[in-house]
């Protein structure tokens, strides 16, 4: 009996539609990473021309491809609004509980207009005791140069705290509670390149990931599986009936007398 009858034979047919959905299933998820390849290539592609962009600067129009704002250099002048800062809790750097401090910016020559600054990171225990004022200290016109980064809005039901506090930088919520309107992008103030903070706030220098990630390997994953699990029922079939006892054949005995 060839090995396809065997397969669809009435012993061996449940087996074998279980086994062609499975192997089906591997397969699907398989391409399924190979388009998740597909647009990481296209998102590094996109990523790359922002790195390769000349920096922004946030007085003049945004362009109208707000994708690709993430992680441009840019840079802003004027003045911190430090009435409207916002605390961003739960936020930690090197294992230490901490706070990054948001603070509205009104941008030189763009009427009623500003940007929200990540200004850095300040430590826990300096935030409980009341010591931010000290970051506060400037109420002159300042320029800061950064990259940009996307709002985090939130996208499930929360209870936000009150007050100047927020747990993520979503500048919808925050833009309801300034009198100005804000820019739909926050400005990570960042320390020149190949250079780190050694005081509070410390600023967070750019980084980005221009790897394929492990999508290829995944795909290669679930092919190897699809193969396998179909070869090894085929080889389970093979056996099991080779190894299964032949019937006795009849015998037709004529008796003559």
């Amino acid at each position: 009996m060839n090995v396809l009858k065997q397969l669809f034979s009435r012993r061996w047919i449940g087996g074998t539609i279980l086994v062609l959905v499975v192997v089906a299933l591997f397969v699907r998820l398989g391409f399924w990473q190979l388009d998740r390849l597909d647009q990481r290539r296209a998102q590094n592609e996109v990523l790359r021309a922002a790195l390769d962009a000349a920096p922004l600067d946030l007085a003049q129009p945004l362009p109208d491809t707000p994708e690709a704002l993430e992680n441009r250099l840019a840079t802003v002048t004027g003045t911190y609004d430090f009435a409207q800062e916002r605390i961003v809790l739960l936020q930690t750097w090197q294992g230490r509980p901490g706070v990054w401090l948001l603070t509205p910016l009104l941008i030189e020559g763009k009427a009623n207009t500003a940007v929200l600054v990540n200004r850095g990171w300040v430590p826990q225990k300096e935030y409980e005791a009341g010591e931010l004022s000290s970051y506060q200290a400037t109420t002159d016109e300042v320029q800061v140069a950064g990259y940009l980064a996307h709002s985090q809005p939130n996208r499930a039901p929360t209870s936000e705290p009150v007050g100047a506090e927020v747990y993520r930088m979503d500048i919808n919520a925050i833009a309801e509670t300034v009198p100005y309107d804000l820019l739909p992008v926050i400005l990570v103030d960042a320390p020149p390149e190949d250079t780190f903070d050694r005081e509070p706030p410390l600023r967070t220098p750019r980084e980005v990931d221009l790897s394929e990630g492990p999508h290829l390997s995944y795909a290669w994953q679930w092919f190897i599986f699809a193969v396998m699990t179909s070869g090894l029922y085929v080889y389970f079939v093979r056996r099991s009936s080779l190894e299964r006892p032949s019937p006795a054949p009849t015998s037709h005995e004529n008796d003559t007398e």
